[in-house]
C-alpha cells in the first residue's frame, strides 16, 4: 500500500502517477475517443437547451467507463478514491502544474460541460476538434491527416 495522502514532492502523487498509467496505457484515451465516435451523433444533432433521454444515458456509459478506468488504477496501486482526492487538493493547493489538467477533466464530470463538450465537437481527452488535423489518431498512434490539404505542386523548372 502506497500513501499518497501527503506527497514528498510533485511527481509523487497519485494523479501523477496516473497521469503515467495513462501515457503508458494508451488504450484508455482510445477507449474514451471510441466512446466519443459512437455516442458523437446522438449529441450532434441537436442544439436546443433541452436534453434527450438517449444524451442522458450516454453520459451514464460515460461515467461508468471512467470509473472503470479509475478503479483498474486504484486497485493497481491499492489505493482509495479519498487518496486519489488528497492528491488532487494538494495539486490544487500548490498550484502543480499537472493541476489545471486535472481541472479541465473535472469539468467533463459536469453533465452539461459534457454535453457542451460533445455538441462542440470537442474531444474529451484534449479539448481539440474531435479527430481534427494534429489530433493524435489513438488506433495507430499517429496524427490525423485526414481534412489536411496536399502540399501544392512544386512550381514549374525554370525555362
Amino acid at each position: 500500500f502506497f500513501n499518497y495522502a501527503v506527497p514528498s514532492a510533485m511527481s509523487d502523487t497519485l494523479p501523477n502517477h496516473f497521469l503515467e498509467h495513462l501515457r503508458t496505457n494508451p488504450h484508455i484515451l482510445e477507449s474514451i475517443r471510441n466512446f466519443q465516435e459512437n455516442y458523437r451523433p446522438v449529441f450532434l444533432v441537436s442544439s436546443s437547451d433541452e436534453y434527450t433521454q438517449e444524451q442522458r444515458s450516454a453520459y451514464l456509459e460515460f461515467a461508468q467507463l471512467i470509473d472503470m478506468h479509475m478503479a483498474q488504477f486504484l486497485a493497481m496501486y491499492g489505493c482509495t478514491e479519498d487518496d486519489f482526492v488528497a492528491g488532487l487538493e494538494w495539486m490544487k493547493a500548490t498550484q502543480e502544474p499537472n493541476w489545471f489538467a486535472y481541472e479541465l477533466c473535472l469539468k467533463q464530470i459536469d453533465f452539461e460541460y459534457f454535453v457542451q463538450m460533445l455538441r462542440a465537437d470537442r474531444c474529451l481527452c484534449c479539448g481539440k476538434p474531435f479527430r481534427a488535423p494534429a489530433h493524435v489518431d489513438p488506433a495507430t498512434g499517429g496524427v490525423v491527416t485526414e481534412d489536411v490539404p496536399p502540399p501544392p505542386p512544386p512550381p514549374p523548372p525554370p525555362e
